[in-house]
């Protein structure tokens, strides 16, 4: 993963800034390979030419298109992780996830929530590619429920908590790139937390959010 921190830091060096600075614009231009193009485009060659730099750069920073293409889905989650930290200390948990990914002013994130999610309806390796770096992203996930539920809840359930909540969003992703009709993706997300809330009852209707 790109580590954002060191960018930032005034101490380090202006050689590390921007080395930093270069890995994070070839996962951004792997990241419109996908978006515009689809992930079967995505090659070294066409990420370098986005990025403005040669077949040689490109390769100075990652040993192959797998990798860029999981940096530009790491640097996704770490952007869900800041919209996360921002809600409010005392906000429920499942009211930060559905004010996430409903706020209508952030059509940056429901763009790129759509386009993983087409990538890995339309490419088996895509899919496996993403699940790795959402799976990895629990171990952050379960550090934010740790600082949102009530103190000394137990380890299990907050391990249970955030492997349902990725799991939900899976869930959501694969209904969404599945329909056979054009559907609005922050509903079906916001109805997927909504079954969150009855406990997956049946027999309870889920509450539409948006």
């Amino acid at each position: 993963m790109i580590n954002r921190s060191s960018a930032s830091d005034p101490g380090c060096s202006l050689r590390t800034r921007k080395r930093v600075r270069t890995e994070r614009e070839l996962a951004e231009a792997a990241y419109s390979v996908v978006r515009d193009v689809g992930f079967d485009a995505v090659t070294a060659d066409a990420v370098a030419e986005r990025a403005g730099v040669s077949r040689r750069t490109f390769f100075n920073y990652y040993p192959s298109v797998e990798t860029v293409f999981t940096a530009s889905v790491a640097e996704f989650f770490v952007s869900v992780g800041e919209r996360l930290d921002a809600r409010p200390l005392d906000e429920d948990v499942l009211d930060s996830a559905l004010a996430v990914v409903t706020d209508a002013g952030d059509s940056e994130l429901v763009e790129r929530i759509a386009v993983l999610a087409t990538a890995g309806e339309s490419s088996a390796h895509a899919r496996g590619l993403i699940l790795v770096e959402l799976h990895s992203w629990l171990d952050w996930l379960e550090g934010w429920l740790r600082g949102r539920l009530a103190p000394g809840t137990d380890d299990l359930l907050v391990a249970t908590y955030a492997s349902t909540l990725v799991g939900t969003a899976e869930a959501a992703f694969r209904v969404w790139a599945r329909a056979p009709q054009p559907l609005s993706l922050r509903a079906v997300l916001a109805d997927a937390l909504g079954h969150l809330r009855t406990g997956l009852d049946p027999a309870r209707p889920s509450p539409r959010s948006v």
